[in-house]
């Protein structure tokens, strides 16, 4: 009986210690983290995703992800103005290796030096282009708008 309960008051204690509020330090995931949809473009069949990540120095990580690649390295652009509308290139980013099919970047600044913060990228007038390879940077295989022009 005694083996039971003092098993009890672990169990207890356990789940009391579990119920206790999250560490205020650590970030809000709902805030530090925002996931873009990038669509198919000229038949490509390629699509995938961009997610921006804050960085505790400031600075932040930008994912890419795709599927259905060719063998092709994808150069990878964010552009000012949407995609519609079109622009000029506002921060270059790495690119997409076809055998893992995602880069990631870690971004400070615009492409010209002019700082940007995560935060300043989710309000960014702007998307993000993927071509096809650096010979072919006229082919766009997918794309998507982020910051203020996102769905």
């Amino acid at each position: 009986m005694k083996k039971y309960y003092f098993l009890f008051l672990i169990s207890i204690s356990t789940l009391i210690s579990s119920c206790g509020k999250d560490d205020p330090s650590s970030p809000d995931p709902t805030t530090s983290v925002k996931v873009y949809t990038l669509s198919s473009v000229s038949n490509s069949k390629i699509s995938g995703k961009v997610t921006f990540t804050k960085n505790e120095d400031g600075s932040t990580t930008v994912l890419l992800e795709i599927n259905g690649s060719s063998t092709d390295i994808h150069p990878a652009f964010i552009y000012f103005n949407n995609a519609t509308t079109g622009g000029e290139v506002a921060i270059t980013l790495e690119p997409i290796d076809c055998d893992c099919e995602s880069s990631s970047t870690i971004v400070t600044t615009l492409d010209d030096g002019t700082p940007i913060t995560y935060e300043q990228l989710l309000k960014f007038d702007g998307h993000i282009k993927i071509h096809q390879n650096e010979d072919h940077l006229e082919i766009i295989i997918t794309e998507g708008n982020i910051g203020v022009n996102a769905n």
